[in-house]
């Protein structure tokens, strides 16, 4: 038995089954990702369908002191997209801000295949669960086709790709927080939202347009990570909050002992009388 057959025996027996089952194919799975491109502008022109088959511009969706939720998934989507979905609408429903009045919650399809039925469904089970006045409003499904789609993911870094061998996309999971004005501000990864964490992107994408004086407050004392995709407490701040509160309590308590002390408070000496 000759060397080579014996090593392309070797080869055929301990590479993984993958390797002959793909071929030369790529991985879809090596073009995902979702890129962070902070202060890039989305295609506020692009053109799509909403869920009442209504032609749109991606821009009406930006009112003047409203922050936009944008989320890049697709109505039939077995798995991953429901989920995100899912865990939009559950950080949504803990927080007071309400979608239509503070913010606007924007769902393209990536799917170009999709349809406006397809879309109007999801957006009244979404509502239903939702369960605000007003959110019909503020939350929007809509579809469009290869080339629209491709050009807002592209303005956010969310790279996806159709695998034909299962009939599914490949892509990630997140959402980002856009400001009124339609650039990226915040990036929230995974299927579940820290609640506070998006409370604060939206209210600091908003640049003070909404939320109130805590909210401020917190901003002061927490700052975004880029790396984690969530808020972290800004130390230095802290330190010199404390700090300011420290001295201000120290006058304070020194201004009230020298007040309640009896030196502090005697009546005037009496003159002496002669004898």
């Amino acid at each position: 038995m000759s060397i080579v057959f014996i090593g392309w025996l070797a080869i055929w027996l301990l590479a993984p089954v993958g390797v002959f089952a793909q071929g030369s194919r790529p991985n879809p799975a090596d073009s995902v990702a979702f890129e962070q491109r902070m202060g890039e502008q989305v295609p506020l022109d692009a053109v799509f369908v909403d869920e009442q088959g209504t032609e749109v511009r991606l821009g009406q969706f930006f009112v003047a002191g409203q922050p936009v939720i944008l989320v890049m998934s697709y109505y039939e989507c077995p798995m991953l997209c429901s989920f995100v979905r899912e865990g939009v609408l559950a950080a949504l429903q803990q927080i007071t801000l309400n979608a239509g009045r503070d913010f606007q919650v924007v769902n393209i399809s990536i799917d170009p295949l999709e349809t406006p039925m397809m879309a109007a469904g999801v957006k009244t089970l979404t509502l239903q669960r939702y369960g605000r006045a007003g959110a019909e409003q503020g939350w929007h499904f809509l579809t469009g086709s290869e080339e629209q789609i491709r050009r807002v993911a592209d303005a956010i870094g969310f790279k996806y790709v159709y695998d034909e061998t299962i009939d599914q996309y490949a892509h990630a999971a997140g959402i980002v927080v856009l400001t009124p004005e339609g650039k990226t501000a915040r990036y929230f990864f995974g299927i579940e939202f820290n609640v506070s964490d998006l409370r604060l992107g939206i209210v600091e994408a908003s640049a003070g347009k909404v939320g109130n004086a805590i909210d401020q407050f917190l901003l002061l004392c927490y700052q975004y990570n880029p790396v984690t995709g969530s808020y972290t407490p800004a130390i230095m701040t802290i330190l010199r909050i404390a700090g300011a509160l420290t001295v201000i309590g120290i006058i304070t308590m020194i201004v009230v002992l020298s007040r309640s002390t009896p030196g502090g408070n005697l009546p005037p000496p009496r003159e002496s009388v002669p004898a």
